[in-house]
């Protein structure tokens, strides 16, 4: 902790509002006699809550503000502010900064502050003393001060000993607990005094309430029995209803989430029923379709027209074989035509035929890991397992030559003797099944099942498979006849074009007529396509129809299930929701019957009770206290007063005689500590002083020495310890100063020269800062009466002291100011004002490089 900054206002000389800024180097301040240098020690002073005038240098409190002068006219205030470092928290403040600050007004209205806050002058001396500082000590060493210290007399030297040794603290906290230890004792007699009225009154309330005892006692049981009453039905109702709520949200949340899909389905729904009409795109279609026949047809009659004109003038020229090859050709090419469509057709079926057989195929492989399955099974039964396995060996072999049959299945003739051979293969299966059901007694219906169901599935697999087989067959054998079909019209298509191309070529050609037929071909080929395209929109328009209509029924159907599931829900949560306000119904008539037995109950929760047996017990106490009847209030009323002011000052003289016990282990604890304390202090002090004093006098002897005085004095305690006679010992102390400069032989420091009595106060001076350094110190003129030798010796000190404490010096001293880092310089203007002008050497140092 160290001084950053002091302002000044009002304050003696310092009219003005000044402000002094430092930091840990030494500062100084110079001036000229009468400037007002001083007034910043004594401002220091002020603020550090010094309370004596004399040491102040005025007469009165108001006498610190400044009086005003022939220029200026006078203040009505003085306020002096210490800017505190307190980033090490040496000061018992959770702040970096304290700021102290003392007021004073012309009315004698002062005030003392801690950042702000108004606090008692106690409260600053406190903490000024745990930061080692305070206003008596040597934080501010004034002009007489060096003098006094050698001057003053062996106790009042201990006074200024106790703050340098950093014991002032508890000194004032031994002062406060004694001043309560005073006031405890005082307290306790008055309190024994009043007890002693109050208590023949009390024994006689206590006697006429004790029969009321009895009715009180009931009470507590009656309290207790409906607390434990009230408190198993309330937490049962509360914890069914909170159970209610939870299956009451949880279906709420599930009816939300239905029916949250039930609008998206139906959205959906409404969605398709606005869209556009699809009658309308499939009359559209239709219309399409129509316009294209009917323009074919057209052209087609057009056609014929212009063949019917060629044909015509052919026969006349004598070429009917020519006009019979023509027609010959179209009709191939119609022919062709069917048969290429019809191929295709069959090829189409007899695709979906094989997939459909193919299913059929797996479902046959199940159907004999079933049969497998059921070999296994019976391989368990009475049945030898010899002749079980050669039957069920024949039949698997009677099952293989079937398959093979099936599989090469050429026409329809050689159906019947699949039939035969799978009549045997059934008959083989009952055979065997009655075989094993006669066999077998507890496992019969259960085979029976699988057997009836085995066979029928069989059978309808077999029918199945022969169908799809011959279906496939079928759909092969017209698919070959059809390539055969068309195969021979193309090859008679060539032979006709062939002989049309040599007929053609000796006959004379109308070429007018075949350009207007070749250019009707290609009109009537080109809307044959877009004819084709027609059919082949329409074919996916139908599919997409039938697509669209298979998912509008499944969503209606998962529509009408959420619907279903929905409306149960909602049936479920009905039944919740009157079962919730049935129980909040029984809650609220229970709170009322609560509310009615009492202002309230410690409800808790109770696990085991029987509230039929509960409740009559409350009957019976309730019938009990009526029995007992009425109370005398006043008497109930007079007896609490007088028992809570008799049991109120017994707990308080208790308490009291609790708290002269600690305050005297206090008191004691305190004067060991300050004892420890000030023995270790003093013996390190006088080691510094007599170095110190060594230093500034190139040799010599000092020592402090400690005198003890004790005094014996008799104290009667007549009144509380029954007349005995207490001694008191009371011990005075004192501290001598013996110092011997180099050379000389001296029997007290009266005998010393006046600069030997301020470097040997300088000595001491600075061995209580080398011991306990307080966060800064001023020394007003100190150095005043040393030569220019001792005064470089005494820099060099605090130049050694400085890394401890920070040093302020009022000085004229030149070797002082060299040694300052900052000086502050204080004038005195002509309205009688002190002003100030500073300079800081690194600063200079700064701007002159």
């Amino acid at each position: 902790m160290y001084l950053e900054k002091l302002e000044i206002q009002g304050f003696k000389s310092f009219a003005n509002p000044v402000e002094l800024v430092f930091n840990r180097q030494l500062t100084a301040i110079v001036g000229p006699n009468g400037s007002g240098k001083s007034n910043v020690a004594d401002a220091v002073r002020w603020v550090l809550g010094e309370q004596s005038n004399k040491t102040l240098r005025s007469k009165k409190a108001e006498d610190v503000i400044f009086a005003g002068s022939d220029k200026k006219s006078r203040l009505g205030f003085a306020q002096v502010s210490l800017f505190l470092n307190n980033a090490g928290r040496q000061a018992d403040l959770d702040y970096d900064q304290v700021v102290v600050s003392r007021r004073v007004e012309r009315n004698g209205e002062s005030e003392y502050l801690i950042n702000n806050n108004k606090v008692r002058l106690l409260d600053v001396q406190l903490l000024l003393a745990k930061a080692n500082f305070g206003q008596k000590t040597y934080s501010v060493i004034g002009q007489g001060t060096v003098d006094s210290i050698l001057l003053s007399s062996a106790q009042e030297r201990k006074e200024f000993f106790d703050e340098a040794t950093g014991v002032k603290q508890f000194q004032i906290k031994k002062s406060q607990s004694e001043n309560k230890l005073t006031a405890a004792k005082e307290n306790l007699a008055q309190g024994d005094k009043i007890l002693a009225e109050l208590e023949p009154r009390l024994r006689s309330l206590t006697r006429q309430v004790r029969k009321l005892e009895k009715r009180e006692k009931l009470q507590v049981e009656l309290r207790q029995k409906q607390t434990d009453y009230y408190s198993f039905l309330s937490f049962g109702l509360s914890k069914d209803l909170k159970e209610k709520k939870e299956i009451c949200r949880g279906l709420e949340k599930e009816a939300s989430d239905l029916n949250q899909k039930l609008v998206e389905i139906q959205t959906a729904l409404d969605k398709e029923s606005r869209a556009s009409s699809r009658q309308e795109v499939f009359e559209e279609l239709r219309r399409q379709l129509a316009a294209g026949q009917e323009k074919i047809n057209s052209l087609l009659k057009k056609k014929a027209v212009l063949e019917g004109q060629g044909d015509l003038k052919l026969i006349a020229k004598g070429q009917g074989d020519l006009v019979w090859l023509g027609k010959r050709g179209e009709e191939i090419e119609r022919a062709l035509k069917n048969s290429q469509n019809l191929l295709a057709e069959k090829e189409r079926a007899a695709q979906k035929a094989i997939a459909e057989l193919a299913t059929l195929e797996e479902n046959r492989a199940r159907i004999l890991l079933e049969f497998q399955e059921l070999e296994d099974k019976l391989l368990n039964q009475d049945l030898p397992p010899q002749e079980l396995a050669k039957k069920m060996e024949d039949i698997c072999r009677q099952q293989d030559d079937f398959e093979k049959s099936l599989a090469t299945i050429s026409s329809l003739e050689e159906l019947s003797a699949l039939r035969d051979a799978c009549r045997r293969l059934n008959h083989d299966l009952q055979e065997l099944y009655g075989r094993i059901k006669n066999n077998s007694d507890k496992d019969r219906s259960l085979w029976q099942k699988e057997f009836n169901q085995l066979l029928s599935t069989k059978d309808n697999l077999v029918s199945e498979i022969s169908g799809a087989k011959t279906k496939k067959a079928l759909l092969e054998s017209d698919c070959q006849r059809l390539q055969e079909e068309i195969k021979n019209l193309q090859a008679e298509r060539t032979a006709v074009q062939k002989d049309k191309k040599l007929l053609a070529g000796q006959s004379d050609a109308d070429s007018d007529l075949a350009g207007q037929l070749a250019e009707l071909d290609k009109v009537i080929a080109q809307e044959e396509v877009n004819l084709q395209k027609s059919e082949e929109e329409i074919k996916n328009f139908n599919q997409e129809e039938e697509n669209k209509r298979r998912q509008l029924l499944e969503a209606q159907k998962d529509f009408q299930g959420l619907q279903n599931s929905f409306n149960q829900k909602n049936s479920h949560l009905g039944e919740i929701k009157v079962e919730l306000a049935r129980l909040e119904t029984r809650q609220e008539e229970l709170n009322k019957e609560i509310s009615q037995e009492a202002a309230s109950f410690d409800l808790r929760p109770v696990d085991d009770l029987n509230p039929e047996k509960s409740k009559a017990e409350i009957l019976s106490l309730k019938n009990q206290l009526a029995i007992i009847g009425g109370i005398d209030e006043e008497v109930i009323d007079e007896y609490k007063e007088v028992k809570e002011r008799y049991d109120f000052l017994k707990n308080q003289s208790e308490d009291l005689k609790e708290a002269i016990s600690h305050l005297e282990k206090i008191i004691k604890d305190l004067d060991q500590s300050i004892a420890s304390q000030f023995d270790q202090a003093f013996k390190n002090i006088n080691k510094y002083f007599s170095e110190y004093f060594k230093k500034l006098f190139n040799g010599g002897k000092a020592e402090l020495i400690l005198n003890i005085e004790e005094t014996k004095s008799e104290k009667n305690n007549s009144a509380e310890e029954g007349g005995q006679v207490e001694i008191e010992i009371k011990k005075q102390y004192g501290i001598e100063i013996k110092a011997t400069p180099p050379g000389k032989k001296l029997s007290s420091i009266n005998m010393l020269s006046g600069g030997e009595k301020a470097l040997t106060s300088i000595a001491l001076i600075c061995a209580i800062i080398a011991n306990n350094p307080s966060p800064f110190v001023v020394l007003d003129e100190v150095d005043a009466a040393l030569d220019e030798a001792n005064s470089i010796r005494f820099t060099e000190i605090l130049g050694e002291l400085s890394s401890k404490t920070q040093f302020i010096t009022i000085t004229h001293n030149r070797a002082t100011m060299y040694k300052a880092k900052i000086i502050y310089g204080v004038t005195m203007d002509d309205e009688g004002v002190s002003r100030l002008l500073s300079m800081s050497f690194e600063a200079a140092d700064e701007i002159a490089a």
